[in-house]
């Protein structure tokens, strides 16, 4: 489980770091709003655990952002002092939970373990398909290769998703057209083309193992082996 913690508090980040190394749980800190929000945006995370005061941006504004965003990271949110006015706010920005600090470790982590659980079995967990490093999140249409988000237009998603969905097995132009374009729309085999190029930038680029192959006259495969 790989957390993100947004805190300035140096005192309680000692604390949360303690309290989750314990459980094994993988952690990058941000220590600003700001920051913070970047990181989220740009991988992959199970949670995020924040703080509402923050430098730079408060954390009221960041989960504001990431659900303008789209992301449905699970938000976890920490205050040395809850008002109701304060958990609704909260709450309404878009907040998973809160948390008063300090607060007893084996809380925090039944929190947590309820958080992940509800993500990741829940009647509305998202989708998960992966190949390789290659994640998409069919819900929120997000892809991550080796945890980095992967900025993808709603077209290429779409092709993308249609590779993973297929991956191991060759997938025609044809095949491409009509999954992926509408029927209505005039389209030749080189849009196909044009796409997978775009998906190739974005996938392999800057990784030796190339997931996008050709079947030369034939079409394209996803896989995951060389």
């Amino acid at each position: 489980m790989k957390i993100l913690l947004i805190q300035s508090d140096h005192g309680y980040l000692d604390f949360l770091h303690q309290t989750l190394i314990d459980r094994q749980y993988s952690m990058k800190v941000a220590t600003d709003g700001y920051t913070g929000l970047s990181m989220a945006l740009h991988a992959r995370f199970d949670l995020i655990l924040m703080d509402t005061q923050l430098p730079r941006m408060d954390g009221f504004d960041v989960i504001r952002r990431l659900r303008q965003e789209n992301d449905s990271t699970p938000v976890m949110l920490t205050s040395n002092q809850i008002e109701p006015a304060d958990t609704a706010r909260g709450l309404y920005a878009g907040a998973d939970d809160y948390i008063a600090k300090p607060c007893d470790p084996d809380e925090l982590l039944a929190r947590i373990y309820a958080l992940h659980r509800r993500r990741t079995g829940g009647f509305n967990a998202p989708t998960i398909l992966s190949v390789a490093n290659l994640e998409l999140n069919v819900a929120e249409k997000v892809a991550y290769r080796a945890s980095k988000r992967i900025s993808l237009t709603a077209r290429e998603f779409q092709l993308l998703a249609f590779l993973v969905e297929n991956a191991g097995r060759v997938v025609t132009k044809s095949q491409i057209l009509a999954k992926v374009w509408d029927s209505s729309e005039a389209c030749s085999t080189n849009k196909v083309e044009v796409y997978i190029n775009f998906l190739r930038k974005k996938i392999d680029r800057g990784h030796d193992h190339k997931l996008i192959h050709t079947a030369m006259g034939v079409g394209y495969l996803l896989r995951s082996g060389i």
